[in-house]
């Protein structure tokens, strides 16, 4: 009866089969995952930081705050620039960083209060009134009264409190121009990125010819400078030429000095 129980194989036997030594050699040297370099430019100087494949863009703020100093941020609380243009804290919980580099797309830190100087020219005109004149919204507010008489009333209230003259037709055609200029500001002149693989604007649409999906090119500048940026972003006013986010503040604070600044001879600068 002993001849018939079979013994169960032995090492050497497990080895010719070849199964058990390929599962022993997987067990023992398992998959590493692949790490690449996420470059991004903060202060006008690079850093970088290690991500993994399943990494996303809230991952790689995490690890620039683990990794960097503290002086090499903007600011604690920093927004990406993908190609000139900003991502949400939304966006950044969906976008993967492999796919930000596999798009060669440049990324920036910038803080976020100077990205909210940068987006004042498309704000309400409250950013160019006066605090007198909140004020006095403040206080006209739920009342029947026409807003010119009441603004008119307390102005000269004011004014003889204060010893002033009284408030002149070119002061209040003055504000008048504030909010005018404010609204094609935000209308006319926002800052936009370009659509997929454009190569430029032929005057009635974009070419898309270009094999990169966010293709770069040459800012031309504002006012007359010349700028070295490499951007995808154009204002809404001219989509043929191409213009970064600091050209764009200037191009907008110009428009808006030469409708709101008279010059000698009370006309409006040209």
């Amino acid at each position: 009866d002993s001849k018939n129980i079979r013994t169960p194989p032995g090492p050497k036997q497990q080895a010719n089969d070849g199964s058990s030594t390929k599962m022993d050699h997987d067990m023992d040297f398992p998959a590493i995952a692949t790490t690449r370099e996420f470059v991004v430019k903060s202060k006008g100087v690079g850093a970088y930081v290690e991500v993994r494949e399943t990494d996303l863009m809230s991952d790689v703020r995490r690890l620039l705050r683990d990794d960097l100093d503290d002086d090499q941020l903007p600011s604690p609380d920093f927004a990406f620039h993908i190609n000139g243009v900003r991502i949400s804290k939304k966006q950044e919980g969906r976008k993967s960083a492999f796919d930000i580099l596999d798009q060669n797309a440049s990324v920036e830190l910038i803080a976020r209060s100077d990205d909210m100087k940068e987006e004042a020219c498309a704000k309400s005109d409250d950013s160019l009134t006066t605090p007198s004149k909140r004020r006095r919204k403040r206080k006209n507010r739920g009342t029947t009264e026409p807003l010119a008489n009441a603004n008119t009333n307390e102005i000269e209230n004011e004014n003889e409190n204060n010893n002033l003259s009284p408030r002149t037709s070119l002061d209040r055609s003055l504000d008048q121009r504030k909010e005018d200029a404010i609204m094609v500001v935000s209308t006319q002149h926002k800052i936009l990125p370009a659509p997929k693989h454009s190569t430029g604007w032929d005057g009635r649409q974009w070419k898309l010819n270009a094999k990169s999906a966010y293709q770069q090119y040459k800012c031309k500048g504002a006012c007359g400078e010349k700028c070295e940026t490499r951007t995808r972003t154009y204002c809404a006013c001219n989509p043929s030429w191409w213009m970064c986010q600091a050209c764009h503040m200037r191009h907008c604070l110009l428009f808006l000095r030469n409708e709101l600044l008279p010059d000698t001879d009370g006309n409006s600068m040209s």
